[in-house]
């Protein structure tokens, strides 16, 4: 089953999807799909396993940083 929805695009976007569908010789509906499948299928999308880092350095740290210290056991 398939329902009609109505989305409002500015003119660039209209555009780049009109020259994009023309040169992928489907229409511009199946590439509004493809794109929303691509995007929004938790499933589909990659899982990029990593760690986060981050560092600063700071002359006299506010006191949040201060609080969120890890401090050794005494």
């Amino acid at each position: 089953m398939s329902r009609k929805t109505q989305i409002t695009l500015e003119d660039a976007q209209h555009e780049l999807l009109k020259a994009e569908a023309a040169l992928a010789g489907v229409s511009m509906a199946e590439l509004v799909r493809r794109a929303v499948d691509q995007a929004y299928r938790p499933w589909v999308r990659p899982n990029v396993n990593g760690f986060e880092l981050s560092l600063a350095l700071w002359k006299r740290p506010d006191a949040a940083v201060v609080g969120r210290r890890i401090r050794p056991y005494r």
